[in-house]
């Protein structure tokens, strides 16, 4: 029978940088023959359109939380300016999403940022927080957390029937109408119409009579203002229409979740932890209750652990949304003080890895996400010797688990020792008793406790949610003279960490039985899962010396997380298998974002991959 044709040899999943240039102290496009900011001023433009515009000088006052968003980041000279303007008013939460389909390079920012010397603070702390230029959804936090920029990184056209928020005010601002016609097009009008609240506003520095009328088509009343500097109009809409459905993400949860309201987080490992810390950010009194003696006693105590993303040759949903928990994962850890070592090299070991790398190889991929190696690259970069080609994820990281939890749960209360046994919602609040009796109330409850979470939904009559509960080993080796020279992390089906305190951590077993203790043959079978050249920096060690520890985790039918609400004011993160250092930190953020009602970086076809309840028709109650 003939070999099938690879139907996706040669996809392009990169985003094309913009082709720029600098001429008279502007940055210019050159494909689209437009500047990126006004000749004149253009941080006086940016305040004029977009800030006077959306009288958001008076409406950032007035408001405990906005949510702006925007079509044209550009050189984020809009978001700038709003940062300087809201770092004068300490109690504002904002918002801020803006789509980007060629993000310009980091030097080229730092052009344009030095033009306004004036946003200097600003400019660096944006600049130091810039995600990598991967197509698909960024989330990134400054101002000390009160402000949540989402990028989303893509086409306009192709991005917006994704999201489901409720912007306060849009900046339309793209290159010129007549230079880039798609970017204004009436579908893209017709969804910044739907993504509008009501009265919501939008400001453009164009006057064009297609954005007018396509506005207008989008539900908006349009007016005509003095523009800027040598701009004689730009236009003001208002959204008329108050008939606006509830977003998809709230319709379920709308039960007034307010600042200073106090949620109680189920669990003390990596995925609580992550939901407690964007809680506190967003200014929610946030409990944390464990069944043990502590935080990360779980599958989330391990000695040390790898970040690293898991990535498909059709870069289908599951992939996307690991490649932007990745990026998100590793800010987190560095951060947190947690990352010991960087990047993670990824082997061409076993044949099965072999064999998805040398798909990869036939793409084209961000190489800040996946660059290949060959043998001597690899041995090189990992600091010993590698027999195989290999490739390199520059985001990730060999962490300290415990470090990581203990910094999200910083602004927690943390209550040990406590077993939930039962639930009850009063209409008001959630009530939760411990097997000990004691009671505990809450505006809203988060379950996060990893494998014990079967357990916990059964006790709770929550049906309808597919897990399944397994255990690894990792064993812990003595490092050698051979071994103290790995400098990364390397996975190769299973995987390796540099030497830390004098011990690798090498695994990892998979028992579905889910049995606990450590046993000798576990670690037979972790060193048995290294590639003969690195299985050879260990000669002379015996197993049976070995330390280890297991742990189980609970994982779904299709191996993806569930996130979101289980029922009235409970919402659960799991399910995260063998990669929670690297889906939590941004599940958890983007979970405190639906608890609360806010803008979610997640498009609507993630969220659904996600929901909990997708392998059965009919949502549990408990």
């Amino acid at each position: 029978m003939p070999k099938q044709p690879d139907m996706h040899a040669g996809a392009n999943y990169t985003l094309t940088a913009p082709d720029v240039v600098i001429e008279d102290g502007v940055l210019r496009d050159k494909t689209f023959d437009d500047v990126y900011f006004s000749r004149e001023d253009g941080l006086a433009e940016s305040r004029h359109v977009f800030l006077a515009g959306n009288d958001l000088f008076a409406r950032m006052r007035k408001s405990a939380h906005l949510t702006i968003a925007e079509t044209g980041f550009g050189s984020g000279l809009n978001l700038l300016a709003v940062m300087a303007e809201m770092a004068k008013i300490p109690d504002l939460q904002l918002d801020f999403l803006s789509i980007e389909a060629h993000p310009l390079e980091a030097a080229h920012l730092q052009f344009v940022h030095a033009q306004f010397p004036e946003l200097t603070p600003h400019a660096t702390a944006l600049r130091g927080a810039m995600p990598p230029a991967w197509a698909g959804q960024h989330c990134l936090h400054l101002l000390d957390g009160r402000l949540s920029v989402h990028l989303l990184y893509g086409a306009a056209e192709t991005l917006l029937p994704g999201c489901d928020f409720r912007a306060d005010c849009w900046f339309l601002d793209g290159f010129s109408p007549a230079k880039n016609p798609d970017f204004w097009s009436d579908t893209v009008l017709e969804h910044v119409g739907r993504l509008t609240a009501p009265a919501g506003s939008v400001t453009s520095f164009t006057a064009a009579a297609s954005v007018r009328s396509g506005l207008q088509a989008a539900g908006f009343a349009v007016e005509k203002h003095p523009g800027f500097g040598k701009k004689r109009e730009m236009i003001v809409g208002r959204k008329m229409s108050v008939s606006n459905a509830v977003p998809a993400s709230a319709a379920v949860m709308r039960v007034g979740m307010r600042v200073g309201m106090r949620v109680g987080i189920i669990g003390g490992g990596i995925a609580g932890a992550a939901a407690a810390h964007g809680l506190a950010r967003r200014g929610v009194q946030t409990v944390i209750l464990d069944a043990g003696p502590g935080l990360a006693t779980g599958a989330s105590g391990n000695r040390l652990a790898l970040q690293s993303p898991r990535l498909a040759v059709d870069h289908n949903p599951a992939s996307r949304l690991s490649a932007s928990c990745h990026a998100f994962a590793a800010k987190s850890a560095d951060l947190a003080g947690a990352s010991i070592a960087a990047p993670v090299i990824a082997l061409d070991w076993p044949e099965r890895e072999a064999v998805r790398h040398q798909k990869f190889r036939k793409q084209h991929w961000p190489k800040t996400l996946i660059e290949s190696l060959d043998a001597e690259n690899a041995s090189r970069q990992a600091g010993v010797k590698i027999d195989v080609l290999a490739q390199r994820h520059e985001h990730g990281r060999v962490i300290i688990p415990r470090q990581l939890v203990s910094f999200l749960a910083a602004q927690s209360e943390v209550i040990t020792g406590y077993e939930v046994q039962s639930m009850h919602d009063d209409g008001d609040h959630v009530q939760l008793g411990a097997l000990d009796g004691r009671q505990m109330t809450f505006d809203a409850v988060v379950l996060a406790n990893g494998a014990d979470l079967p357990a916990l939904l059964s006790r709770l009559n929550i049906g309808g949610v597919a897990l399944d509960v397994t255990s690894g080993q990792v064993s812990q080796l003595p490092a050698t003279p051979a071994s103290s020279a790995v400098k990364t992390g390397l996975s190769f089906g299973g995987y390796l960490t540099p030497a830390h305190e004098g011990m690798h951590e090498l695994g990892a077993t998979f028992d579905r039985d889910a049995r606990d203790g450590v046993t000798l043959a576990g670690h037979r079978h972790n060193l048995a899962l290294l590639p003969g050249g690195l299985a050879d920096i260990f000669t002379g060690l015996d197993p049976a010396e070995f330390g280890g520890r297991t742990s189980r985790r609970a994982s779904t039918p299709d191996r993806n997380p569930i996130w979101g609400a289980l029922a009235h004011r409970v919402y659960v993160l799991g399910a995260l298998g063998a990669r929670g250092f690297t889906f939590a930190p941004l599940l958890g953020d983007q979970l405190a974002a639906q608890i609360m009602q806010r803008p979610i970086s997640l498009d609507l076809g993630t969220r659904a991959m996600l929901d909990p309840f997708r392998f059965r028709l009919r949502r549990g109650r408990f």
